[in-house]
């Protein structure tokens, strides 16, 4: 399915078109970019913009009209009067998802006056309108401070503006989103996320676009579009100080790359099961990795002694093991670095072989355990994970406890990925080069 994108172009690489083709892109349409205008800004400033003449314009619309089935349009910055007349005589009867771009987010104007008039008659009838509260209270004329102030907003511009549907976005307020349509209002609560905005509005509409020529209902299609930005903002750029509209993409990607890397990784293990079957603890072995975004996959089931040899109960999964998670997530938070670890039969000999081997060594007492973490569901891994991380001056390599009442002693191995993880191991377990 084809989407028409008829925007302007963000020489910083952060909003306009460039994010409208990564959006729809990642969401599996085809997108059809139609150049409006040129801005030339940069992530702190826009210095300027051209719009280009309105042949130029048309033409492009034309080709694309001409040859692909259009099933939306998403319709962003146009500059000025004349391109507001000629897209909308070129977009009648096509189904309009309009962000009504009228100023940039550092406040410089992307409109004229006659534009934002032109906008008003021509472009927002029949379209789907998708303004934030600055633009919202430009386009009304009121003062938006509230989520009721927000229906109001929308409510004007599809009784009194024609619009066919309105979604009042609420990123200025307090995250809630606002849709109203069918007579109906539809509220979309979100949260803060840490994270550059720049290119919000432009990936919102694109998305919301790109799902209803899917053929999604409107208040499903918002409620997606919601949760696709809100994840472009959690994984944004900080090298454009921008969203990333690819980042469910690199997501999956990041997903395979992690299982595919602890499946070989086990393999490996397994290879090195007579020697590794005395170190296996009673409650198994487990290997985990996790995703830069902290998805952690470990082996189903965990790996147990099969004969004098190892094998893995079942395969490798996401969120696989509870324990070996939380312990790795928490490590990451002082060192984001290290995506994996493996656990071991607590064994003295383990341990001085590690301190020979020069890695870095740290330990926590169960006993220590303040009751108030005792008490709380899950604690008391991440507890120990912090303890034994303050207790040295360098990153651990080998976490260990001496285990409790009905607790098995275990040794925790981390890494950057597993093939650091098993070089340790190997290294404990003086493996012959070449064996594994």
């Amino acid at each position: 399915m084809a989407v028409l994108i008829i925007a302007g172009l963000d020489t910083g690489g952060g909003a306009g078109i460039k994010a409208d083709i990564e959006t729809v892109s990642a969401l599996g349409e085809h997108p059809l970019p139609v150049v409006s205008s040129i801005t030339y800004q940069n992530p702190g400033e826009v210095r300027g913009y051209h719009v280009l003449p309105p042949e130029l314009i048309r033409g492009e619309i034309r080709a694309v009209k001409d040859f692909f089935e259009i099933e939306a349009v998403k319709i962003g910055m146009l500059g000025n009067g004349e391109a507001v007349k000629i897209v909308a005589e070129e977009t009648e009867g096509l189904l309009r998802v309009l962000d009504p771009v009228l100023t940039s987010s550092t406040g410089h104007p992307l409109i004229d006056v006659e534009g934002i008039e032109t906008l008003k008659d021509l472009l927002i009838p029949g379209s789907i309108v998708t303004p934030n509260v600055p633009e919202a209270e430009k386009l009304t004329g009121m003062k938006v401070s509230s989520v009721e102030d927000m229906k109001k907003a929308a409510r004007i511009l599809v009784e009194e503006f024609g619009a066919k549907a309105a979604v009042v976005k609420g990123g200025h307020l307090d995250y809630t989103d606002v849709l109203y349509w069918n007579g109906e209002f539809y509220e979309f609560r979100g949260e803060m996320i840490e994270g550059f905005t720049h290119g919000t509005g432009c990936a919102f509409s694109s998305a919301l676009a790109s799902l209803l020529a899917k053929g999604m209902e409107l208040p499903e299609a918002v409620e997606e579009a919601k949760r696709f930005v809100e994840t472009a903002i959690r994984f944004s750029s900080s090298e454009g100080k921008c969203i990333n509209p690819l980042a469910p993409l690199e997501i999956d990607v990041e997903r395979w790359r992690t299982y595919s890397g602890l499946k070989n990784a086990v393999k490996r293990l397994v290879e090195m099961g007579e020697l590794l079957n005395p170190f296996v603890p009673e409650v198994g072995t487990n290997f985990a990795y996790t995703t830069p975004q902290g998805e952690v996959f470990a082996v189903k089931g965990r790996i147990v002694r099969y004969g004098k040899t190892i094998k893995p109960v079942g395969p490798v999964e996401l969120n696989a093991s509870d324990h070996l998670k939380r312990a790795l997530l928490k490590f990451r938070e002082f060192y984001p670095e290290v995506r994996a670890v493996i656990n071991l039969r607590y064994s003295r000999e383990l341990i001085e072989r590690a301190e020979k081997l020069g890695l870095t060594v740290s330990f926590y007492d169960r006993r220590e355990e303040p009751e108030d973490v005792k008490i709380k569901e899950g604690g008391t891994i991440p507890w120990g994970i912090e303890t034994a991380i303050r207790r040295v001056r360098e990153r651990p390599d080998v976490i260990y406890h001496l285990g409790d009442w009905g607790k098995e002693p275990m040794v925790l191995i981390f890494g950057e990925n597993p093939l650091k993880v098993l070089e340790k191991v190997e290294g404990l377990l003086d493996v012959p080069r070449g064996q594994s």
